[in-house]
């Protein structure tokens, strides 16, 4: 009993100071809530509609932010919202017709007239764009004609209210001043202009539409979030099964696509040279000794050269040039040799110069039989030389 009731004390002993611990921090600290401006994340400055994709899934709408031209060469199987960023250069006729065609069967393509309107050659600088009569005009060239009223608006900073078809609902957005949006064929359905212009023009096509706009600046992450360009981008997107955010349509380099298309292919062959790099530093042979040079006298390069003439054949061919050279010398020096035949004319020297028939004969006709007979032989062929010179 005694010592249930010493645990019993020491419990609540334990409980009380617990209580008053609390009660000391609370009357002593309070909860403050601290902002800290972090840098802009990589994938942020990567992607400029980070902002836009996380906002339009929060609400429920499934979107998508996507990179390279493959979702403009091969639209979707599904219908939905397609925004681009930049529409990039005239697609292939085949691919802009497939591109028209998903529209046509209820897709939503929102993209940005980038270029300006060339009155000399009657094209905004994209295909698409022309088919659907629409003339960008920058306000920069415009200066000089512009009147007092316009160039007020072109310089407040002040959003744009409108109302979207079928509704009352007022929306404002703060479009770019520095381009505008010309309908030459009076074609499109809505539009949203100012005292500059049209900054938006929308055509229907089929099931579907095309939206084109004089910029997308409000959409991106700096922006998102001021007036109502959420809300507009919530309303461009409803009842759309998805939502893509193409923003950047240039082709991949061609190391991105040999990764993306060949990631295997890329590593066996950077395993190759790796192992042919390796292989290089092997030695494949035995190590040279090592000490220096010594240099050799004239009569050992003289004595080398004969044995690598000997070794190649050479000392064949040298000796049968040798043979035809002396018996011409011979025959230009008498020509009694020019009407004899071979052994009338070894006989004919033989007998001027004392050296035998046979001798003669095999150093001007013979054959070179060895080390030894070559030895022989171009002794008997020094000693004609020399009694070609005496006679």
């Amino acid at each position: 009993m005694a010592n249930r009731a010493v645990l019993s004390l020491l419990a609540l002993l334990l409980l009380a100071l617990a209580g008053w611990g609390v009660s000391w921090f609370l009357e002593n600290y309070e909860q403050r809530t601290r902002e800290i401006r972090a840098d802009v994340s990589p994938m942020a400055k990567r992607n400029p509609f980070l902002a836009a994709e996380r906002f339009l899934q929060h609400i429920g709408i499934p979107s998508e932010s996507v990179t390279g031209r493959d979702h403009l060469l091969n639209p979707p199987q599904q219908p939905g919202l397609l925004l681009v960023n930049r529409l990039g250069p005239d697609l292939p006729p085949e691919r802009e017709q497939a591109l028209r065609n998903w529209v046509v069967f209820g897709g939503h393509l929102v993209v940005v007239a980038q270029g300006e309107w060339d009155e000399e050659s009657g094209s905004s600088g994209n295909r698409l764009l022309d088919r659907l009569g629409v003339q960008p005009v920058a306000l920069e060239s415009l200066d000089e004609d512009e009147s007092a009223a316009r160039l007020a608006a072109r310089e407040s900073d002040e959003p744009i209210t409108f109302s979207l078809p079928g509704s009352d609902e007022q929306l404002s957005v703060a479009f770019s001043r520095k381009r505008v949006l010309h309908d030459s064929r009076g074609r499109a359905e809505w539009w949203v202009e100012s005292v500059l212009g049209a900054h938006l023009l929308q055509f229907r096509m089929g099931d579907g539409y095309i939206t084109v706009l004089g910029d997308n600046g409000f959409l991106r992450n700096g922006q998102i979030g001021d007036h109502d360009h959420a809300l507009f981008l919530a309303r461009l997107a409803e009842g759309q099964p998805r939502t893509w955010l193409l923003y950047s349509s240039n082709m991949p380099s061609l190391p991105q696509l040999l990764w993306q298309y060949a990631g295997e292919l890329v590593l066996s062959l950077l395993c190759l040279v790796l192992l042919a790099v390796w292989r290089m530093t092997r030695r494949s042979g035995p190590l040279l000794p090592e000490g220096g040079s010594v240099r050799r006298n004239l009569l050992q390069h003289l004595s080398a050269v004969g044995h690598y003439i000997w070794r190649n054949d050479h000392a064949g061919t040298r000796f049968r040039y040798t043979q035809e050279t002396l018996e011409q010398a011979w025959r230009r020096r008498h020509p009694v040799l020019e009407t004899l035949d071979s052994s009338a004319r070894c006989e004919w020297i033989a007998r001027h110069t004392g050296i035998s028939e046979r001798a003669v004969r095999e150093a001007l006709y013979g054959e070179m039989n060895g080390e030894q007979g070559l030895v022989r032989l171009s002794a008997v062929q020094q000693r004609l030389a020399a009694r070609l010179r005496n006679h």
